[in-house]
């Protein structure tokens, strides 16, 4: 499994634990009248919110990263091509 997949597996978890929680918890606030397990669970809910926003903005900044790797290695072997033209030998392949 790729260091994303793990991730995405980790997110996914840690998203559901969350929601399951706050939602575990506003009920048993509401069958015990409880304003606090309420509240408790209204703060477990956002917080699952939270992290689905903060997974959304961490995947895009790794799709950054991506793209950029891709540039730079395109641009590598553009650069071999033009050495190994200058020197007028092929670049080895890789």
């Amino acid at each position: 499994m790729s260091l994303r997949g793990r991730g995405r597996t980790v997110f996914l978890v840690a998203f559901a634990v969350l929601l399951v929680d706050g939602a575990a918890a506003i009920w048993l606030g509401q069958v015990s009248s409880r304003g606090l397990l309420i509240g408790v669970g209204l703060v477990l809910v956002a917080a699952a919110l939270g992290l689905a926003l903060v997974h959304r903005r961490w995947q895009a900044a790794l799709d950054g990263v991506d793209a950029a790797q891709r540039a730079m290695r395109q641009e590598v072997e553009a650069l071999r091509r033009a050495a190994a033209d200058a020197r007028g030998a092929r670049p080895p392949e890789a």
